[in-house]
């Protein structure tokens, strides 16, 4: 981190607009790893505002392309699919798709944030089934999940279910492409947690924390719900299952310095 934030300022005053965004893009990149979220944004304005510069001066497919995935990590949706179509005009191929799926992206937030829920939700699950763009995937799915549980409680239990079941098959296929994404652990976790499959939401969680996860939030919620299933499963195992599972808690929350079972590292501090 000290030495990207040494590049950037070393290079503060002679590099070109589109260098200095790169910079603060990379170096926004690392402080989301580390929840430095406030220092993050700061960043990743900076590098927005350099390739807004850039565009004015010179304009290029990759100047419109660095906007652009500015502009989507500060969730300027409508900003980032213009952009991505600038840079698709340019010559950047694959901002074609971007643009279209950032739009959809956008609208769909628009219909939700305006009260048209179903039609919402119906949008999120095309982008998180047949989208292609990493950042719009993640979203959509995100905002697919928490809006289908917030309408399960409304719901007789066989209508749950179908949710629920149609909603883990979309994150596995997304996982299927990106089994390397945290987050679409922390999802499945999610929806297994409420089919009370206390085992695989566990596994699920362990896996998301150990991938990572962007957004401090998650994280602790991630943890929480690692908790959540430990007491569920102290109350339904038994015997050599409870002992089987007990010890494989111990190793990981070992290795996680947590103080006790039900208590996450950052609780402590």
């Amino acid at each position: 981190m000290l030495i990207i934030l040494a590049f950037v300022v070393l290079f503060s005053g002679c590099a070109s607009s589109l260098q200095k965004a790169k910079l603060h893009l990379a170096a926004a990149q690392e402080r989301e790893k580390s929840f430095q979220t406030e220092e993050a944004i700061a960043l990743y304005k900076m590098s927005l505002e350099e390739t807004q510069r850039e565009v004015r001066k010179r304009p290029s497919a990759q100047a419109y392309l660095l906007k652009g995935l500015s502009e989507v990590k500060l969730a300027k949706w409508p900003e980032a699919s213009r952009s991505f179509s600038q840079a698709a005009a340019l010559g950047e191929e694959k901002a074609e798709s971007w643009a279209r799926e950032v739009s959809l992206l956008g609208l769909a937030i628009s219909l939700q944030e305006q009260g048209l829920t179903e039609p919402a939700l119906r949008v999120y699950s095309i982008l998180g089934e047949r989208g292609k763009f990493s950042p719009v995937v993640q979203a959509a799915l995100g905002r697919l999940v928490d809006g289908q549980l917030e309408l399960l409680p409304a719901l007789p239990e066989k209508e749950q279910e179908k949710i629920i079941i149609k909603s883990i098959g979309i994150v596995e296929k997304a996982l299927d492409t990106d089994p390397a994404c945290g987050y679409y652990h922390y999802l499945l976790s999610q929806l297994l947690g409420h089919q009370k499959k206390y085992r695989q939401s566990f596994e699920e969680a362990v896996m998301a924390r150990e991938l990572g996860l962007a957004k401090l939030e998650t994280h602790r919620d991630n943890d929480n719900q690692i908790v959540f299933c430990y007491r569920r499963l102290k109350e339904s195992l038994a015997g050599e299952e409870w002992a089987e599972f007990s010890r494989t808690y111990r190793l990981w929350i070992d290795k996680w310095k947590w103080p006790d079972a039900e208590t996450p590292d950052w609780k402590r501090r």
